[in-house]
């Protein structure tokens, strides 16, 4: 065999291998000359077998002489050397000695520091290019190979993340698309700075082509905030907070992004404003965000979303994030876990910049999350918000103190200077001289707050989103729900409540129960039957029908579906869902405060065989994205969604539905805006009905009025001036609104009858003719909503809206006090004898609406025929045909009815209502056996 001449050692690369027949008896080996200066055997020993001899000097082209017929020469030495380890192995003679891997190369001293620092290539250089395709080869996709396969060992090289944008000042920057200027949001050029190593601050084009007008307004307005850019912060540097507190809708999460992004990239000098960014959000948006700066930034920036996260893996994702020289830049926590883990947080230098979500959850400032987040090093704060104002200005002074702490004083202050004198001038007794201390004090908070609280109004998405009308039901009591309700106010237990200061705890409990039953008594009878919080509804359950009941336990089995008519507003839905199902392709959401009544929505849709989806606050973080999906796409066979306001109430996006129901008022306006706006928002193709369920006479209404009351402070934050032909005053006094446990038995409306409309007619009707009145606006039909619905020239001037009122205005909305003028044909056909008022308000839209697919019911309930001809508007409600000039309120049909001599005197004739059977759409027969 041909031996070469010399071979390099692996091991010490300083000598070469040579033969040495010394190693074994018979064949020899190859050794590193070195081996003879050990005993031991240590060192760079390493004994070569033939065959990878044979490979080396092939691979490294050393061979001299060398023949491949010499290849079989070696194969016994190889066999025999083989069978040799392998005895060796088997009685435990051979040993291994391992080296540590490149001992002169790698060695570390605090290795788990030196791990975490970001990765810079070690090839000389770098640029731009290298870096981006190293990057691309370090994250390709590999492919596994089975054992013999013929395939490749790795697929094309793929990379994991997207594509890099280009940087904002460099060489390449994204072109905009015609038509769109690069948004700047400071050059100091313009603000006469000489400084050369002052850079201009301009927004990533990438992000920059999708902002609309009003973002990129708010981007600007945000930077000069934190940025200390604006007035209030040049006299105390320490302020740089601001709130955008936009309605629902218009995109406040994109534009917190691009803010955020701006700073992570550029700052006055060239250096990033912000190094590491902290967002706060409730639990059920934390992936939503995730998403969402995946979504617009790609894998620019490194994210850590901690959601359903165990404890230990929080600890670790925090202490990465805030670890030295760590890589991560954005940390996304929900409110509950920032509190929990907030003295880690609270360090020097964790966060250049605070995003605070949902933020009217900081309105109290004694709660311990409050507290948590004010302690956080961090004087860029933007909180996030679509409804600022909330109950009251207390809570309104918490937000603004966290935002910038101290800019309108301490709260005792506040309340004595601010509070105070508002409150007084919009009493409706409130003097002249109240009044006007209280617009004067409204009008400076309202120019303070204003510097860093940016408010606009959904008015704006009018442009990309199809008209919407929000209808205010007004459901009259069952004759169950009434006994129950007289039961109730005139309980020995109520009296002892109102009266004894000392139980004046258990006032929320009865508003609680009130509200219950006006949902529907099966919630007073299971917290009947569990008793708990009863007091008050003690043997109520003799009032309930027997019919209910199974059993000597009283068990509810619903009597075949008749416990839908045990309610009003229940009956009303069931006829609502039953009509669009019907007649339409419309999805809806149905929207309640207490997760009892979404079982009753449940229990319908199980009954009537509607698929349905329902979220809750038992549906698990994961699985709320994967249901507002299901329900959002239009190739599932879905009808309604199931909503707990409480649990998804905010950040949603229900566009599969364009039809939505509150069933139930919440004493925070707030809840009931959010909740609202789940469907009336971008992706929206169809027109959109948003009906607000409330039980006339009763609790609801109070809590509904309420709520207006609120609302009228929201001009602090709108800076909208006071019309007085309109007043937004509180209508009734304090001392009224604590009135919530009387009942109003004849009323069709509560809040009309406060009101004091002085466009509603009153009394005999019977002069009004249909679009006859000295003071009639001009005809306006906004969304063409009256068109659609065939009842446009049958509304007389109060049935009309006046101009856009805003949604607290509730006496320039469109009154009906008959169901068959409402703008709306599906509530037309749903109407019955529950209801009893109506208040609409239609809201313009640009986008051309796609219309439902349903069959022509226009012509079964249409309007107003032409040369005198009666019209059937209310054939399907059971109403005898009305004629087209004289048509009559309910309440002036039931005065003239209740007075039969009025009515013979009467100018016109009205006949008895038609017997069921001559019904287009007729009602279940036992009506009165449960009514």
């Amino acid at each position: 065999m041909v031996r070469p001449k010399s071979l390099l050692c692996e091991n010490c690369e300083e000598e070469s291998l040579q033969w040495c027949p010394e190693v074994n008896e018979a064949e020899g080996g190859f050794l590193c000359p070195s081996w003879r200066s050990y005993s031991s055997g240590v060192g760079c020993f390493r004994v070569i077998t033939t065959e990878e001899f044979i490979e080396r000097c092939r691979r490294q082209e050393e061979v001299e002489g060398y023949q491949d017929e010499n290849e079989e020469d070696l194969a016994p030495h190889y066999c025999k050397k083989k069978a040799q380890n392998v005895a060796a192995l088997l009685s435990g003679e051979l040993v291994v000695l391992r080296q540590p891997l490149l001992p002169k190369v790698l060695s570390i001293s605090d290795c788990v520091d030196v791990i975490r620092k970001p990765f810079k290539s070690p090839c000389p250089g770098v640029n731009s290019e290298t870096t981006a395709e190293l990057l691309r080869r370090l994250n390709a996709r590999k492919r596994f190979v089975p054992w013999c396969s013929s395939r490749e060992s790795s697929s094309h090289i793929t990379p994991l993340l997207p594509p890099l944008y280009s940087d904002v000042g460099s060489d390449t920057t994204e072109e905009l698309p015609p038509g769109i200027e690069p948004l700047v949001l400071w050059d100091p050029e313009e603000q006469g700075k000489l400084d050369e190593k002052l850079m201009p601050i301009i927004v990533d084009p990438h992000l920059v082509r999708f902002l609309r007008p009003h973002q990129r307004n708010g981007v600007q307005f945000m930077f000069e905030c934190v940025s200390g850019l604006r007035e209030f912060s040049k006299s105390n540097s320490s302020l740089a907070g601001c709130i955008l507190a936009d309605d629902m809708g218009l995109g406040k999460t994109l534009q917190s992004i691009t803010l955020l992004w701006t700073l992570l990239k550029q700052g006055f000098d060239g250096s990033p404003m912000a190094k590491k960014v902290l967002i706060v959000t409730p639990t059920s948006l934390v992936s939503n965000w995730e998403s969402e700066i995946q979504k617009w930034l790609g894998g620019q920036v490194r994210v850590i979303a901690l959601c359903e996260s165990t404890r230990a893996d929080v600890i670790s994702g925090i202490s990465a994030f805030l670890a030295a020289g760590s890589a991560y830049q954005v940390l996304i926590l929900s409110y509950e876990t920032f509190r929990m883990h907030a003295k880690k947080l609270q360090q020097t230098g964790s966060c250049d910049l605070l995003i605070c979500d949902e933020a009217h959850r900081l309105k109290n400032d004694q709660t311990r999350t409050n507290k948590a987040l004010a302690g956080l090093q961090c004087n860029r704060r933007v909180l996030l918000s679509g409804t600022p104002m909330q109950n009251d200005l207390e809570e309104f002074f918490a937000m603004v103190n966290f935002t910038n702490p101290g800019i309108l004083g301490n709260a005792a202050s506040f309340r004595r200077y601010f509070e105070a004198p508002i409150l007084n001038g919009r009493e409706p007794n409130a003097s002249e001289e109240d009044k006007t201390r209280g617009a004067e004090r409204s009008a400076e908070l309202s120019d303070k707050v204003n510097q860093f609280i940016l408010r606009r109004t959904n008015a704006l998405l009018s442009n990309h989103l199809p008209p919407k009308i929000i209808e205010i039901v007004c459901c009259k009591l069952t004759n169950v729900q009434e006994k129950l309700y007289q039961h109730f106010v005139r309980s020995k237990n109520l009296r002892q409540v109102i009266q004894d200061s000392t139980k004046r705890a258990r006032v929320l409990s009865s508003i609680l129960a009130l509200k219950k039953l006006c949902n529907h008594p099966k919630l007073i009878y299971d917290t009947a039957k569990c008793g708990s919080n009863a007091a008050g509804f003690e043997d109520c359950l003799e009032l309930i029908p027997s019919e209910m009941f199974a059993g000597r336990n009283k068990s509810w089995t619903g009597a075949d579906g008749n416990w839908i008519k045990l309610s009003g507003k229940m009956s009303v839905l069931a006829r609502l869902l039953e009509n669009i199902r019907q007649k339409t392709n419309d999805r809806i959401v149905l929207v309640s405060n207490y997760t009892q009544t979404l079982e009753l929505f449940a229990q319908l849709c199980r009954e009537k065989n509607y698929p349905y989806l329902k979220l809750d606050g038992t549906t698990s973080i994961s699985k709320r994205q994967k249901l507002v999906q299901k329900f959002n796409n239009p190739m599932e066979n879905e009808f309604a969604f199931l909503l707990s306001s409480k649990a998804g109430g905010c950040g949603l996006n229900l566009i599969g539905g364009n039809r939505l129901v509150l069933f139930d008022p919440d004493w925070n306006p707030a809840n009931d805006k959010q909740a609202a706006a789940r469907v009336w928002r971008d992706g929206q193709k169809k027109r959109v009905f948003i009906y607000r369920f409330l039980t006339a006479g009763t609790i609801e209404e109070k809590v509904f009025e309420r709520q207006l009351s609120k609302e009228g402070l929201q001009k602090v934050v709108e800076h909208q001036e006071i019309d007085e032909n309109h007043p937004q005053g509180t209508w009734l006094s304090s001392e009224e609104l604590r009135d919530l446990f009387s009942l109003h038995e004849n009323a069709e409306s509560n809040i009309h009858d406060n009101l004091n409309c002085k466009r509603c007619p009153s009394g005999d009707t019977s002069d009004c003719s249909v679009g006859d009145s000295a003071d009639a606006e001009e005809d306006t039909d906004i969304g063409a909503f009256a068109n659609v619905a065939g009842c446009l020239r049958n509304q007389r001037p109060w049935e009309k809206q006046i101009g856009a009122p805003l949604e607290e205005d509730l006496k320039s909305w469109a009154h009906h006090s008959h169901p068959g003028t409402v703008p709306d044909e599906i509530l037309q056909l749903a109407a019955g004898d529950e209801i009893s008022f109506v208040f609409t308000c239609q809201i313009d839209g640009k986008l051309v609406p796609v219309e439902s697919n349903c069959p022509d019911i226009r012509k079964e309930n249409s309007a107003l025929s032409r040369d005198g001809q009666q019209t059937k508007v209310g054939l399907r409600r059971g109403l005898q045909p009305i004629q087209g000039q004289n048509l009559l309120s309910w309440p002036s049909r039931k005065k003239l009815m209740s007075n039969p001599g009025k009515a013979a005197s009467s100018s016109h004739c009205l006949s008895t209502r038609p017997p069921k059977s001559t019904n287009v759409q007729q009602k279940p027969d036992s009506d009165d056996e449960f009514m």
